[in-house]
């Protein structure tokens, strides 16, 4: 994946596609609208909201977010 000076922790479309919350369910996440604005996240499964914005790859804890201009971006949150 090309580096991005914006989102330099960002995964990959494969990695995000294994987005879990803390209880293992895989998660999806969407914009709100079609100009790609608004951020919105579900479990794959049954469609219920995710109210997080966090998740988790491989155990690795992850913040996902809009993009700047539509889209989704997940990054890894650096360790403190």
């Amino acid at each position: 994946m090309a580096f991005s000076p914006r989102y330099p922790r960002a995964v990959c479309s494969q990695c995000a596609a294994q987005a879990r919350n803390e209880q293992g369910e895989l998660l999806a996440f969407y914009n709100e609208t079609l100009s790609g604005s608004g951020f919105r996240a579900v479990v794959r499964e049954t469609g219920e909201p995710h109210a997080s914005h966090m998740c988790y790859i491989r155990g690795i804890r992850c913040y996902a977010d809009e993009a700047r201009f539509g889209g989704i971006v997940i990054q890894v949150l650096q360790k403190k």
